[in-house]
């Protein structure tokens, strides 16, 4: 069973239900594990006024931690980034592509482009 692991906006679309990505979701879920990071957890829970729509999808998701493991990852991710001369990805970024490339996740995300040029990065 892979992880496929939605970033902030991806899940902001699917509580929105758009159907695109209800749909998507609805496939990976019947072989897959859906995750988010923990950082798409806390911007939800700031950003999100109607808490009672985002309890229970918190609740049926993994949500994947950013620890010392993926500190380091992403600390790895924005010295290549500076290497190639492309230091201009956002801090939330290199930390949500961290995660996933920590615990060996897919990214889903509506704006995939944000991530290029991240090694070992894999996405759907």
């Amino acid at each position: 069973m892979e992880k496929i692991c939605l970033d902030f906006e991806t899940v902001f679309d699917f509580l929105r239900g758009d159907l695109s990505v209800v749909e998507k979701l609805r496939n990976y879920a019947s072989s897959e594990e859906i995750c988010i990071t923990s950082i798409a957890m806390s911007h939800l829970l700031m950003t999100i006024s109607k808490q009672d729509a985002v309890k229970p999808f918190l609740n049926s998701v993994t949500v994947l931690p950013f620890d010392r493991n993926t500190a380091q990852v992403a600390a790895s991710i924005n010295r290549e980034l500076q290497v190639a001369g492309d230091d201009q990805k956002r801090l939330d970024t290199i930390m949500t592509a961290a995660i996933c490339i920590a615990n060996k996740a897919h990214l889903f995300s509506r704006s995939p482009s944000r991530y290029d040029g991240i090694k070992g990065l894999k996405k759907v």
